[in-house]
């Protein structure tokens, strides 16, 4: 299992086995960045009966050090976060999560009571997964540390399969294997031998109640509330031990931290900070130019790497099914924020981000459709003609959404890959109970509108399942954290009780980013279109990747050739390459399904 995840600490691995019984046995892989020296894992407290292993970073853990030392604990590390774990545990035991400001997954063993303690962080920047065993409960920062550890992967039901083709990931707490939990973002479970019980200490909400772990107050106007929250949440994350960057693609989000940062920077007396953003050579990918805009602007040290049709997209792909991933995903961006980390870990082991503005902001376009759709349902139901003009996805899925009843299914008409009645002609041989409709907890309904039921939504399944899993992976994979100053959760707090007016109009979102960081950055950044963090995939499949495509979906010990039916795949492939259809990320999504069945093998089950 720690060979697994080699690669997410390649520096001081840590073993510690219960001395009692020899049964209990806890694992780290270590990236040093706070407190090098003394921040070792497992860590313990004085008697060696609280042992914990930690991923991630606690923003607070100096005033969290002083509040446990005045209750009496006393501390052997310099200033490891990792330790204020262990006296928290021992201080405030399952309410600890509530006192903790950061990104996080952890596990304690209470050796006093025979206990495990799982938690994960609020938003679900660190992931968590663990599955029963005969001998008890094991647990892991990926999929593959569970599944190599265990002899394989379980059965697979193809329902997990149409799952994971309806959305393109797995939103926790399911993975695509029916014995393996992703806990959820914003929770903790607690184990003894005959004993479980769930915890939820945080959640999105419309309606939020007054936060534990570093409250503070603020001006009442929105513009320069904003303006505090996130200028403090990027001070708290830029603690740490060893260099920084800042990822810049010269959006709105990126270029909003990357300004903060350089902003505290020269405030403090210190020099310039170094910046990184990534470009293609196909027209309509690159975004390296307004990057560097927004560096000028700041006054960054500005990095660009330039990524061509690459030969290696195959290699790479496996490998990071095989090491990183563990279950199919089907987000192409995962390239470029690869080799965009890989590129940044040659410059500092810690990478600031702009990851969960859009969530929490309204920046997706599809947030302006829902509003559209529920303001003019008429017009909606009369739009089902539009892909007869419009062959792109964003029309089709717009039909889709239109012939929905009810604001999820229309939210999913927006966002999934394939369709129901899609996966009925791949999959014309299984009775599957493909659901039209999915439960929705009735937390993440607002009362604000039916858009913004879908951002808070995002936050719950997209945010943890796709985007944050992407990043943690991508980074990870090449030892480098990555901190997302936009997650802190007094700003996601903040964001969810904004009134709809500062959030999204009918033209643009993010409103209230754009007023209150305006002056900071040049007027092209909020300007502009939107572009998403893309990869040409699209059309790689239709030149260098095009046989490395057609080899796996038709190769015949493969899942399509298998599974799913020959003619509707072929189908997809003849529209794509012909140009009558743009189906890269359903052809992506099947790609991806066929590498994971290749790498593990699993056995397919009705």
């Amino acid at each position: 299992m720690l060979g697994a995840i080699a690669h997410r600490g390649p520096n001081a691995p840590g073993e510690w086995v219960d001395p009692r019984t020899h049964a209990s046995v806890l694992l780290h892989a270590r990236l040093p960045i706070i407190d090098l020296p003394g921040g070792r894992q497992p860590m313990a407290n004085e008697d060696q009966l609280v042992q914990v292993v930690f991923n991630g970073e606690i923003y607070n853990h100096h005033d969290l050090r002083n509040e446990l030392r005045a209750a009496g604990h006393i501390f052997h590390t310099d200033h490891s976060d990792t330790e204020v774990l262990v006296h928290g545990w021992e201080q405030w035991q399952t309410d600890l999560p509530a006192h903790l400001l950061g990104m996080f997954s952890f596990a304690v063993w209470d050796m006093r009571s025979n206990a495990l303690f799982l938690c994960r962080d609020r938003l679900g920047q660190k992931p968590l997964f663990f599955m029963p065993t005969h001998e008890g409960i094991a647990f892991a920062s990926t999929i593959n540390a569970l599944v190599i550890a265990h002899g394989g992967p379980s059965a697979v039901p193809m329902t997990r399969i149409a799952a994971y083709l309806t959305a393109g990931y797995f939103a926790p707490p399911h993975t695509i294997y029916p014995t393996i939990t992703a806990l959820t973002p914003g929770t903790g479970v607690f184990f003894t031998a005959d004993f479980r019980k769930d915890i939820t200490y945080w959640q999105p909400s419309a309606t939020v109640p007054p936060t534990t772990a570093g409250g503070a107050q603020f001006p009442r106007e929105p513009a320069d509330q904003l303006r505090n929250l996130l200028a403090a949440a990027v001070v708290s994350q830029l603690r740490a031990d060893v260099p920084l960057t800042c990822f810049l693609s010269g959006g709105v989000d990126s270029s909003i931290i990357a300004a903060l940062v350089q902003q505290h920077q020269l405030n403090i007396g210190g020099s310039a900070i170094t910046t990184l953003s990534v470009g293609f050579a196909e027209a309509g990918f690159d975004e390296s130019a307004h990057a560097a805009t927004v560096a000028r602007h700041i006054g960054s040290r500005h990095q660009e790497i330039h990524l061509p049709p690459r030969d290696d997209v195959m290699d790479t792909l496996d490998w990071l099914m095989r090491y990183v991933l563990g279950q199919p995903f089907a987000d192409s961006s995962l390239l470029p924020a690869y080799h965009l980390a890989n590129a940044a870990r040659g410059l500092a082991p810690v990478a600031l981000s702009g990851d969960g503005a859009d969530e929490c902001f309204g920046g997706y376009d599809r947030y302006r459709a829902m509003r559209l759709l529920t303001r003019w349902p008429r017009t909606a139901k009369a739009a089902t003609w539009l892909p007869t003009f419009n062959r792109a996805p964003r029309w089709r899925r717009l039909r889709c959404a239109c012939a929905a009843d009810g604001w999820a299914n229309q939210y999913a008409g927006l966002t999934n890959i394939f369709t129901p009645l899609d996966l009925k002609l791949l999959l014309p041989d299984v009775g599957l109970p493909i659901a039209e409709t999915f439960e929705v907890p009735s937390s993440l309904v607002s009362t604000h509108s039916h858009w913004r039921s879908a951002m808070l939504l995002d936050q719950h399944r997209y945010l943890p399942g796709d985007v944050l899993w992407k990043v943690d992976g991508a980074s990870m994979a090449n030892a480098l954290e990555v901190r997302s100053p936009f997650l802190d959760h007094r700003v996601v707090e903040f964001a969810n009780t904004l009134p709809n007016s500062l959030i999204v109009n009918r033209r643009r979102g993010k409103l209230l980013l754009r007023q209150a960081f305006g002056p900071l950055l040049p007027r092209s950044v909020f300007t502009r279109k939107k572009h998403g963090f893309a990869v040409p995939v699209g059309q790689w499949f239709r030149g260098p990747l095009r046989e490395p495509l057609l080899d796996r979906l038709r190769d015949s010990a493969g899942f399509c050739h298998n599974y799913l039916s020959s003619a509707g795949v072929q189908q997809l492939v003849h529209q794509h390459l012909a140009r009558e259809q743009d189906h890269t990320h359903r052809l992506f999504a099947l790609l991806m399904l066929e590498i994971w069945f290749h790498q593990f093998h699993p056995s397919i089950t009705d």
